[in-house]
């Protein structure tokens, strides 16, 4: 069975968003230091890596881990290759695209070709959804959406895109790393950590191609 793995690893120095708190694994214990046993330490954040957004990340109140149904996060995909000229996902794109199953959609853009360089500066122009783009998804049913830079939503327009899915009962998955995903359908596995009453939760997701 092939298996597309597309979670971005995480590691000390990694690209994460302006402000956050940089992730600190270590060792706890070490037998080269006499230690019985090798024990890594690890502190995140919630949103460090490949994650899911639950509605209460910018809705206070509103839904967190606690509710969310695993289902969602199980079952048919469809990869969306957005060409490098464009540098937004609009609503008039996605009427072209005439896709008959929008549940579960990851757009796959110029934004991957960023991680050939794990380590690479952020980069604020990234490819994002517009907020029509996102009342479009809404209109036609998508209960999760996955983009592969670390926001669905431009750099400088953060709120609008996200309010617009998580009010919506829509789960986001943001920092994929398609690389090796072509466009086209596949089977999607994706789990979070079960941080009880959070708003986000790091997970591990892959993609298994379809006939």
């Amino acid at each position: 069975m092939e298996i597309i793995d597309i979670s971005v690893g995480i590691k000390n120095e990694m690209l994460i968003w302006p402000g956050d708190e940089p992730p600190r694994i270590g060792w706890e214990s070490q037998i080269a230091d006499g230690a019985m046993s090798n024990v890594t330490s690890i502190q995140i954040g919630a949103h460090v890596g490949t994650h899911i957004d639950m509605p209460l990340h910018f809705i206070d109140g509103a839904p967190n881990l606690d509710g969310l149904d695993l289902s969602v996060l199980i079952g048919p995909v469809t990869v969306v290759e957005v060409p490098d000229e464009k540098s937004s996902i609009d609503a008039a794109f996605l009427d072209k695209l005439e896709l008959e199953d929008v549940t579960r959609l990851f757009f796959k853009t110029s934004n991957s070709k960023l991680w050939n360089d794990s380590s690479h500066a952020f980069s604020p122009d990234y490819v994002a959804v517009e907020p029509g783009a996102a009342r479009w998804l809404v209109e036609h049913g998508c209960k999760l959406v996955g983009i592969d830079y670390l926001s669905i939503a431009p750099f400088d327009d953060s709120a609008a895109p996200h309010k617009i899915f998580l009010s919506n009962d829509i789960v986001i998955l943001e920092t994929l790393d398609l690389r090796n995903a072509q466009p086209g359908k596949y089977q999607l596995i994706c789990l979070p950590l079960k941080l009880e009453s959070r708003e986000a939760a790091p997970c591990r997701a892959i993609l298994i191609p379809t006939p």
